[in-house]
């Protein structure tokens, strides 16, 4: 639940030197500018708006870049392979991976979040514990988000935009590599975390409270301070490692090759900019000029 949260909070909050989350990239004999944007996954599509040179980026790109294209993530197939990879084998559901009282702590907080919706633990046993902790998470984030629209969110509204412009976009990686990053990790690990979760549920509640009002302010620091928190697998080296370094490293290697050919307004989980192995910084390594958008 650790690694998944520290997922999660990479897709949920936008770390972005000096309180932006839109940035220009520049310099080392590109023709015209690409742009990097941290996204927020529950973000609504009306902050777009708040977002300076946001307008501008949009009108000066050629293509975006996500990390999964918009319609390869929507498509039917895509749809079916996230849905057939969220469900554990028939020998290892909820009830068989935890004992009766493991099981009835899960159930006790799985029931916090989806009793008022009438779903009950066991329609959902059958489900990996990494998508139940999905499931659970977004739930907390959404508890701080007025109005949530799950058809109206801040990443896809992007690349919608972009196209309606005529402009096409592309992934940085596939559905596949998603999936298996959020859920072909060993079931009783995932069991575990889960389980974890759900006994410091009031600790994860705050945590996600505390970055919804982190991306609303832009606030660096106190996102920062989250990230690197023991309780959510922030010195989990191999964690971060795997969730965030390892795919900046592999991206940074992909859009090299793209700006120089195509102006780019790359859109990716804000929690891949900053630091020494952001994707701000491996650029500023491989010569371009990276500042924020005013």
């Amino acid at each position: 639940m650790k690694r998944l949260f520290l997922f999660l909070t990479v897709l949920t909050v936008a770390c972005a030197l000096q309180a932006q989350i839109l940035w220009k990239v520049s310099g080392n004999g590109l023709g015209r500018p690409s742009y990097i944007m941290g996204t927020y996954h529950f973000a609504p599509s009306s902050m777009m708006d708040k977002i300076p040179g946001m307008e501008q980026a949009l009108e000066d790109c050629d293509i975006v870049v996500g990390e999964i294209e918009s319609e390869e993530m929507m498509s039917q197939e895509s749809q079916m392979a996230m849905a057939q990879a969220m469900v554990a084998p028939p020998d290892s559901t909820l009830d068989k991976l935890f004992t009766s009282e493991e099981y009835a702590i899960v159930e006790k907080v799985f029931n916090k979040y989806f009793g008022i919706m009438g779903v009950k633990m066991e329609q959902m046993k059958s489900l990996k514990p990494s998508a139940i902790s999905m499931q659970m998470q977004a739930m907390q984030a959404m508890k701080y988000l007025p109005n949530f629209n799950a058809n109206d969110l801040i990443d896809m509204a992007v690349q919608n935009r972009a196209n309606e412009m005529g402009r096409p976009s592309v992934g940085l990686e596939s559905v596949e590599e998603q999936i298996d990053l959020l859920f072909n990790a060993p079931l009783t690990e995932q069991a575990k975390g889960l389980l974890d979760a759900c006994k410091k549920d009031e600790l994860f509640m705050v945590q996600s409270s505390a970055l919804v009002e982190a991306y609303m302010a832009q606030d660096l620091d106190k996102i920062e301070k989250i990230m690197t928190d023991p309780e959510i697998g922030g010195d989990d080296a191999e964690a971060m490692d795997a969730l965030i370094y390892e795919r900046n490293r592999n991206w940074v290697e992909k859009l090299v090759k793209m700006i120089p050919e195509r102006a780019c307004l790359v859109c990716v989980g804000a929690g891949h900019l900053p630091g020494d192995q952001g994707l701000l910084q491996l650029l500023r390594n491989r010569g371009y000029t990276v500042e924020p958008m005013k």
